[in-house]
């Protein structure tokens, strides 16, 4: 190829990667779609190059140097506006290369500790962030009004391009988010959550008999986490599905890997959502498998309740979801939406709840005396008014959650920017509440914001320079998207650490790192566990494993 022309290639390179910069800038592209537009167009430059009379180059070489060249200049450009002065956010202190690219998000994701990244950026830079490109974390509770009336964001959106709709995942259109609120609502009356404390029971007794068949094979120890994980699947699989899925984990173990598959999903979405492009790509590609399963296995349960001719003991999920017409795909999807959101967030307070208490055991014998003084019958029935009046439960649960539980909630603002703390955030801006900085704040939880202390969360609370924000637990989020289950979740917990506490002693394994424990709490979407939590439940006296009976 003689000079001129190399020359002219290389600059037609430079300007369709300018071009191509100018055209996406501001546009929302799919990943996977990019990716087949980019290896058409090389396959195709490849194809007329080697017809091309007279080339002396190597067509794969020229075509391997125009399209570096394209995509350098288009690199290029992306780089210099993200850190230019003309950039909307370039106000607004934050790492390098969180100005640069999405991806130092969706890397600080994966590690689980994204909330401690996060408060350490806030205590350096103060209630204003730039965590991305065109992203901000906000440590201030002025941020909750947001939340009210913005949207989320593409991080929400299931790679998976087709028109199913599911109530958490993002949607086009805000009368059909609504409408499916509506429709799930019905299982979250009163009267629909009392329907369901049968199954609440049976499921906790057998969690009682798991937690001791476990313990004689396992050396007198429990992880108890999976115990929980197990319970939980169980009883979503009668919540969602009306129990004709037949999960039963606690009883044959967890067959179909439903827990880790749903833990590697979540965790998937949560780190390449921030890049949704690459989540696109990831799709395409064996690194997502269990995703599918995941996809796969919850779509069928849904199709078996459908094409059940025996109806549920109690209203399901599903049924409400049927009777409102909504299209079978969707079903499928909010179908395995409800079965993670079921067993995630539930299991793993109800993990820190015990572990909380048996590192601290003043207390689990303070929760057990108020327990003891209503219900004296540490097996007899548990009244879910009754539970609800005694506020320490109430407040470890609260404890549990608000050291525990770091979500974070992006949303999108809108074409004309809002205004938080005299602060103008431009227009199609993500934003996120450091919730976990403000959960641990001394300006919302004084004193120890740090520790345990389950009485903070009762009238009197730690004493008189006392402060504990209600509203600035974050657990189940805020506005238009807070979580519709958040009762249910309240009488679940409730019922399920009464029962442990009243029938058993517990305690941590000998020689337990409590410190490694509390800094291997992370969240890659949910909270997990890194460091395993294996604990003792003995029985009490005058409690014994017999007097189960059959109620399980």
């Amino acid at each position: 190829m003689d000079a001129s022309r190399d020359t002219l290639l290389h600059a037609v390179a430079a300007v369709s990667g300018l071009a191509a910069w100018i055209y996406l800038h501001g546009r929302t592209v799919r990943g996977d779609h990019a990716l087949s537009f980019y290896t058409l167009c090389a396959g195709t430059l490849y194809v007329l190059l080697q017809r091309s009379p007279g080339l002396q180059e190597s067509p794969l070489r020229t075509t391997t140097v125009f399209t570096s060249i394209h995509a350098l200049c288009l690199s290029v450009a992306t780089v210099i506006y993200r850190l230019s002065p003309w950039h909307p956010l370039a106000s607004h202190p934050g790492p390098f290369l969180a100005r640069i690219s999405s991806l130092w998000l969706a890397y600080v994701s994966s590690t689980g500790r994204r909330h401690r990244v996060m408060d350490r950026l806030h205590a350096k830079h103060g209630p204003f962030v730039r965590i991305g490109p065109n992203a901000l974390s906000i440590n201030s509770l002025s941020a909750l009004s947001l939340y009210a009336h913005l949207e989320k964001g593409e991080s929400y959106r299931f790679p998976v391009h087709d028109r199913v709709a599911s109530i958490f995942l993002k949607q086009d259109s805000k009368e059909g988010h609504r409408e499916r609120r509506r429709i799930w609502g019905g299982l979250f009356t009163p009267s629909s959550i009392s329907a369901m404390t049968p199954a609440l029971e049976r499921r906790t007794w057998q969690l009682m008999q798991c937690i001791e068949q476990r313990q004689s094979v396992g050396g007198g120890l429990i992880d108890l986490p999976e115990a929980f994980y197990h319970w939980s699947c169980d009883l979503g699989g009668d919540v969602v599905f009306g129990g004709c899925n037949e999960l039963e984990l606690m009883r044959n173990g967890d067959v179909n890997n439903l827990v880790a598959t749903g833990k590697y999903s979540t965790a998937m979405m949560d780190t390449f959502g921030h890049s949704p492009w690459l989540l696109h790509v990831l799709w395409r590609i064996p690194a997502t498998k269990d995703m599918h399963k995941l996809v796969t296995m919850t779509a069928e349960m849904a199709r078996k309740r459908v094409g059940s001719k025996e109806p549920p003991t109690s209203r399901d999920l599903l049924s409400y979801l049927i009777d409102g017409g909504v299209p079978m795909a969707d079903m499928e999807r909010d179908g395995m939406i409800a079965i993670l959101a079921a067993s995630e967030n539930t299991t793993i307070t109800l993990a820190l709840a015990c572990y909380f208490l048996a590192a601290d055991p003043q207390y689990l014998h303070q929760l057990r005396n108020m327990l003891e003084q209503a219900f004296p019958d540490p097996l007899g029935p548990l009244s879910q008014s009754a539970l609800a009046a005694l506020p320490l439960i109430d407040g470890v649960v609260n404890e549990a959650l608000r050291l525990g539980s770091h979500f974070f909630l992006p949303r999108v603002t809108p074409k004309g920017g809002v205004e938080v703390d005299g602060v103008h955030i431009p227009g199609d801006t993500i934003v996120a509440l450091a919730s976990y900085s403000i959960q641990t704040s001394p300006d919302h939880f004084y004193p120890e914001p740090m520790n345990f202390r389950p009485e903070r969360w009762l009238p009197e609370g730690l004493g008189p320079d006392t402060k504990t924000d209600r509203t600035a637990l974050a657990a189940f989020s805020y506005g238009q998207h807070a979580c519709l289950g958040k009762t249910l979740a309240y009488n679940q917990m409730r019922y399920v650490l009464a029962r442990l506490v009243l029938a058993y002693d517990m305690s941590l394994k000998p020689g337990f790192d409590v410190q490694a424990f509390r800094e291997g709490i992370v969240g890659r979407g949910v909270p997990n566990l890194e460091v395993p939590l294996e604990m003792t439940f003995q029985w009490r006296p005058g409690v014994h494993f017999d007097d189960l009976g059959d109620r399980a």
